[in-house]
């Protein structure tokens, strides 16, 4: 019985993350929700718009990849707004490479994007988005003394 209420604990802490995640896009998309939902598959929690991608994982740790297109300013400001999201420890991932049209490019030796996946091949499609948080860059850790930054 503890580890159910352990579970449901963890579970309104991701949704209360979640839910913080999505305000930050839905702030900086002003309305457009299409942008600013993110779904849970598999435990994680994944929110994908046309500059970044933020996975939620069951550490609660927010990994962040963003679009090759992105602007640094927009890559600066979601970085400083997903970092303030408390309970979590942020980790900033290579820039994931996009077509010309902006969708993701999956395959990067056939040149295959996320336009190609068909939408009924959630596996493919949420392990291929797992894979874009892969290569950390810069993990930003909050300790009780400070917050210590560290470059992979």
């Amino acid at each position: 019985m503890e580890n159910n209420m352990d579970d449901t604990a963890l579970n309104e802490e991701q949704d209360r993350i979640a839910q913080e995640i999505e305000g930050v896009f839905e702030t900086f998309y002003r309305g457009k929700s299409v942008y600013s939902q993110g779904q849970f598959y598999g435990g994680e929690f994944f929110l994908r718009s046309e500059y970044a991608l933020v996975v939620l994982n069951k550490s609660n740790d927010i990994l962040v990849s963003f679009a090759d297109h992105t602007r640094p300013s927009y890559a600066a400001l979601f970085t400083l707004l997903l970092d303030d999201i408390e309970g979590t420890n942020l980790f900033i991932c290579e820039d994931y490479k996009t077509d010309t049209e902006g969708c993701m490019v999956c395959d990067e030796v056939d040149g295959s994007s996320t336009g190609a996946i068909i939408w009924d091949e959630k596996d493919r499609y949420y392990n291929m988005l797992r894979e874009k948080v892969e290569k950390v860059v810069i993990r930003k850790t909050k300790r009780s003394g400070g917050i210590e930054e560290k470059r992979a």
